[in-house]
């Protein structure tokens, strides 16, 4: 009998610390969630870009901040995700230096 309550208040303490182990994890990854970023670079795409990028903000991949750099575009693709812009709140466009900087301030946190 001895040995059954042992084995018992074993398991007990294992599952109090795996819960607590879990909470942890859930706070840590929900920290982490915040912060995703998803940074897209696009050059000359004005044909697909505004489906895409919808596709992206609203289909089943949500990501906190969607980053898009341009890469100096030369046809309509700023001025459409300027337009996107408007409807979405979590997207930024940059333009290439800007989108640099961002890199490198990112990957030096």
């Amino acid at each position: 009998m001895f040995l059954f309550e042992i084995l018992f208040w074993s398991f007990c303490i294992y599952g109090i610390l795996s819960l607590a182990k879990d909470i942890y994890e859930a706070k840590t990854y929900k920290k982490i969630f915040n912060r995703i970023n998803l940074i897209l670079t696009v050059k000359d795409v004005e044909d697909g870009i505004e489906n895409y990028i919808r596709e992206l903000n609203f289909g089943k991949n949500f990501y906190n901040n969607l980053v898009v750099i341009d890469l100096d575009s030369k046809d309509r693709t700023r001025e459409i995700l300027h337009e996107i812009q408007k409807d979405c709140f979590n997207i930024k466009i940059m333009s290439k230096d800007e989108g640099k900087r961002y890199i490198n301030e990112a990957i030096n946190e």
